[in-house]
């Protein structure tokens, strides 16, 4: 059974059903978590003010790094337990065989085995398990950051899409290797409007002049909200609020649905720009051409009505 650590977000939702005074089971039913992994948050990491007992979420991640930090320290840095793992392993022993039998040292679990071998922490090959290791999923490699407003703090009404002027923006880049060349993309949620912005490369710095460029001459009621991910390439979102007046959310982790809009045009313009393609070498002609033919497509979603005809009608209601 696999166990996912509680978030910032769910200690922060955590904080505020504590506060209200919800039970430990509605504040779980409500977050989507077990009633005993709250109890077991709240009894762990609660602090006392006045005498008072309280939560707060940011000293209870705090609270939760630290104890991750020291999490098998001790072993990692013992140089004999590593010899003695490695000396198994070539034995063709398993990492559950290695942690379950008994021996002089404090052997860590076997998953903590597994993880030591996948990040390369051992000298033994992942080719000595006799089934060869389970594939590890790809890690998320590009840079992140924690700053900014969560998609769980945007409006609720937004999902229903009955207002205009609420987007949702990504990036489509060129094949590994070939080019840093990419397009800015965005998407209006209520009309499906698509535009793409092409640019030299994937910085903060581009992308920020790409949105603004892309938006600022629309009338303020047409920009209300953008949501992205959390990618280094929108670390500028406090100067797109600032020039367009608008806020800026970032969806949650691994969760593209939050934005789904977006990402369902980036796949039809990938049908003009398959994956590993050159960007670069993308006329501005040629990419206003395909965007008009995405635009102009009928969509069942909008009774077949097409999201050019919905987004300029929109506009001109914004206008008077």
């Amino acid at each position: 059974m696999n166990y996912h650590h509680l978030t910032i977000e769910e200690r922060s939702c955590i904080r505020k059903y504590y506060v209200e005074g919800l039970s430990y089971r509605k504040i779980a039913q409500l977050i989507g978590r077990s009633p005993s992994t709250v109890s077991r948050e709240i009894n762990r990491n609660r602090t006392h003010m006045y005498d008072i007992p309280t939560y707060y979420p940011h000293t209870a991640q705090k609270k939760y790094l630290l104890r991750r930090s020291y999490c098998h320290r001790g072993m990692f840095h013992n140089q004999e337990i590593l010899d003695y793992i490695d000396a198994r392993l070539r034995e063709t022993w398993s990492p559950e065989q290695i942690s379950n039998t008994p021996c002089d040292l404090p052997m860590p679990s076997y998953k903590t085995i597994y993880r030591w071998m996948y990040d390369k922490y051992l000298t033994a090959p992942l080719k000595s398990l006799r089934r060869k290791g389970k594939s590890r999923g790809k890690k998320e490699t590009r840079g992140k950051f924690n700053l900014g407003k969560s998609i769980r703090k945007r409006d609720k009404s937004v999902y229903k899409r009955q207002e205009f002027g609420h987007w949702e923006a990504d990036t489509v880049v060129s094949g590994r290797g070939k080019s840093k060349a990419c397009f800015a993309t965005l998407a209006e949620r209520k009309t499906r409007y698509y535009i793409a912005i092409k640019m030299p490369n994937k910085t903060a710095e581009e992308m920020t002049k790409a949105i603004i460029a892309a938006l600022s001459e629309l009338p303020d009621e047409a920009v209300k909200s953008i949501t992205c991910d959390r990618g280094t390439e929108f670390a500028g979102w406090q100067k797109v609020e600032e020039a367009l007046n608008c806020d800026v959310y970032f969806a949650d982790p691994y969760c593209a649905w939050q934005k789904g809009t977006n990402e369902n045009l980036n796949g039809l313009l990938r049908e003009f720009y398959p994956k590993g393609r050159n960007l670069s070498r993308v006329s501005p002609a040629t990419l206003k051409k395909n965007l008009a033919l995405i635009n102009a497509r009928p969509k069942k979603v909008l009774g077949f009505q097409k999201p050019v005809d919905l987004f300029e009608f929109s506009l001109k209601k914004c206008c008077t």
